[in-house]
């Protein structure tokens, strides 16, 4: 008798735990924010560098990362902040295509991308490039591009993230 009392006890401790690691695998991302970003790698073909990768917390206190890549001609710029829910990243993206709509820029769909904002043209390092935002599950990811043959690849370059981000 006791000692089925001790193995009642002993099963009750192990379901326990066992719960407790099962709930804990479950709680975090199964893939680290810095994954889903883009790489060297990325580019076959090309030379990139990665010239600086950083963590941090967005101002909505959402965990965030960036990547910059540098090649001979080109600079891409990817930003990537991880929303509890993509409702909330496609509000965010919301808000971003009303202030970019009232500095004239509109965005138009584009095949394959659940949701995006226009194209606008900025100042990277002091030279034009093109950015935009997108959405990718709970990701709100900024792409900006600039170098040579900028505003023809960056759709190009947001697709390469996309899918990374989808992963």
């Amino acid at each position: 008798m006791k000692y089925l009392a001790q193995n009642k006890r002993l099963m009750s401790v192990a379901a326990a735990a066992l719960i407790a690691v099962l709930l804990a695998a479950c709680s975090g991302d199964p893939t680290p924010l810095r994954d889903l970003l883009l790489d060297p790698s990325d580019f076959p073909g090309e030379v990139f560098t990665e010239t600086n990768l950083e963590d941090s917390e967005s101002n909505l206190n959402q965990p965030a990362v960036q990547v910059e890549l540098s090649s001979p001609g080109l600079t891409v710029l990817e930003s990537l902040v991880l929303f509890e829910t993509e409702e909330r990243a496609t509000t965010i993206l919301a808000g971003i295509k009303q202030e970019q709509l009232a500095q004239g820029v509109a965005s138009v769909p584009v095949d394959g991308f659940y949701d995006n904002s226009g194209v606008m043209q900025i100042q990277l390092y002091g030279k034009e490039a093109s950015t935009l935002f997108f959405v990718e599950g709970r990701a709100l990811v900024r792409i900006t591009v600039s170098g040579d043959g900028q505003a023809d690849r960056v759709w190009e370059i947001a697709g390469l993230a996309r899918e990374k981000s989808g992963a």
